[in-house]
Parts: structure tokens; C-alpha cells; sequence
């Protein structure tokens, strides 16, 4: 209970400052974290914790935990199977808690924030992504590793 309520604020905060985080990044191009991707990217992650990703592009995802998402735009098309129940909240984002299935999301300014185990997700599109926890990931071939430190990976996927 306690890992899952550490979990759970960890996600919350990061959502929060993810909208900080790339353009301090954009301004420190020689950061270690930050992995630069010319044209439209491809991202590959699995492991447990959290991701947010936010951009334009498809995102194919699944595993076990809560799901969030936040279309910007209005346009995005979202398909969620296996999820217990949803919420939407007046800002816009919708909660998808008890996720053990898949979804689909493509849009053209999204914000998608998972916390679970066995999460498996496809990216394809621009933008950035924040992997919080233990794992693999690949971007454009190049593959690496997120893990449990202080600010999690900054990945940037596209130009």
C-alpha cells in the first residue's frame, strides 16, 4: 500500500511538471537523459512505473495500473479495453484506474500519463516522454534503460 501511495503522488507531481520539463531540457541539449531524435520518432519502453508522454502521434499501450489522458486539441481518437472504470475530471483529463488491458491513442496535442507493472508502449510521432521506474526502452534503435533515480528519463522523441 505504502509503494503504491508513493507511486501514485510520484505521478502526480511529475504530470504536474511535465510541462516544465522539456523546455529546461531544450535549453541543456548536452544533458545525459536527453535523447534527441531527428524527424518523426519511434519510442519502445517496457517495465514498471511511470511514463507521461505528451505530443502529436499514436500511442499503443498496455499493462496493469491507472490510466491518464488529456486531449489538448479535441481531436484525439481514444480506445481503452480491459480498464475497470473512468472519470472525467472538468480539466479535461479522463482517468482510466484499474487498467489491465490496452489502449489507442493518436491526437494531435495529447498528454498520456501511466502508472503500472508490465507496461509495454508503442510511440510513434514529436514530443516528450518521462520514464520513471525500472525497464528498457528504444528510441529510433538506439536502446537504453530507465531507472528508479531522482528525475527519471527525459527522452525527446522527433525534432
Amino acid at each position: 500500500m505504502k509503494r503504491m501511495f508513493s507511486m501514485l503522488l510520484a505521478t502526480m507531481l511529475m504530470a504536474a511538471s511535465l510541462g516544465f520539463a522539456p523546455a529546461v531540457l531544450a535549453d541543456n541539449a548536452s544533458a545525459e537523459a536527453d535523447v534527441n531524435v531527428a524527424g518523426i520518432g519511434k519510442l519502445s519502453a517496457q517495465g514498471d512505473g511511470i511514463a507521461v508522454l505528451s505530443g502529436k502521434g499514436i500511442i499503443d499501450l498496455s499493462g496493469n495500473g491507472i490510466l491518464w489522458v488529456k486531449d489538448f486539441n479535441g481531436d484525439a481518437k481514444i480506445e481503452v479495453t480491459g480498464y475497470g472504470s473512468t472519470k472525467q475530471f472538468a480539466d479535461g483529463w479522463v482517468q482510466y484506474s484499474g487498467v489491465h488491458g490496452n489502449a489507442h491513442i493518436k491526437g494531435s496535442n495529447v498528454r498520456v500519463v501511466i502508472a503500472g507493472v508490465n507496461v509495454d508502449l508503442q510511440a510513434k510521432g514529436r514530443g516528450k516522454a518521462l520514464l520513471w521506474g525500472h525497464g528498457t526502452y528504444t528510441i529510433n534503435g538506439k536502446p537504453g534503460l530507465w531507472e528508479n533515480n531522482y528525475f527519471g528519463k527525459f527522452l525527446t522523441v522527433g525534432p
